[in-house]
């Protein structure tokens, strides 16, 4: 039982039911405040977006209080921006993929609203010249820089984030492949240069 002044309002659980004493003195009982939800420590996410331009993406991340970091990997074959900056001619990727991490400031707390942020990718491409028979593979570098907006609804959220930095071409190579024989004849394209990305993240909270 509990008592507000000369107001009793007295709950009895029994067979999921619940059971309340009317306030005889005509006071509107007070009703205790619903327990929030316990803010966000992490979420999962996914990039569709990213089919557009470097590869569809996932990621995870893990927040503690306004900071959080997060881990994703990205699959190049299957952006239409990447397919246009690597190949040419006949070529084809191989096992290429995109990872990086991120450090996140989040001005609100709960991983939702707006936030800025440091980013480090590597771009790791391999593709296949059937003509000349070669592979050409490279390595690329991409610190950088982002901001963007997260919008909560429940435990989902839909992210958009814009990031800016720059490429460095950290490694490349040509190679003959079935027999080839012209490589020596290829330099692979320095890929360095300013480093635009955006992102739609479609995610869970948890």
């Amino acid at each position: 039982m509990v008592v507000f002044g000369s107001a009793a309002l007295l709950f009895t659980l029994a067979g999921g039911s619940v059971r309340a004493e009317e306030d005889t003195t005509g006071t509107a009982p007070i009703a205790s405040p619903a327990a929030s939800s316990a803010p966000a420590n992490g979420s999962v996410f996914v990039d569709p977006l990213g089919f557009l331009l470097f590869g569809p993406t996932v990621g995870a991340e893990i927040g503690i209080g306004h900071y959080s970091v997060l881990a994703y990997g990205r699959w190049l074959d299957g952006g239409l921006l990447a397919k246009s900056i690597f190949l040419s001619g006949n070529g084809k990727f191989t096992f290429s993929y995109g990872a990086g991490a991120k450090g996140r400031y989040y001005f609100s707390r709960g991983l939702l609203g707006a936030h800025v942020g440091l980013a480090f990718e590597i771009l790791k491409t391999r593709t296949e010249d059937p003509d000349p028979n070669i592979a050409t593979s490279n390595l690329v570098l991409v610190p950088e820089a982002e901001g963007g907006y997260r919008f909560g609804f429940g435990r989902f959220f839909v992210g958009a984030t814009i990031a800016i930095g720059y490429a460095v071409q950290a490694a490349s190579s040509v190679d003959n492949i079935n027999g080839g024989d012209q490589a020596r004849y290829y330099v692979a394209k320095d890929y360095s240069t300013i480093y635009g990305s955006a992102n739609l993240d479609l995610g869970l909270l948890f």
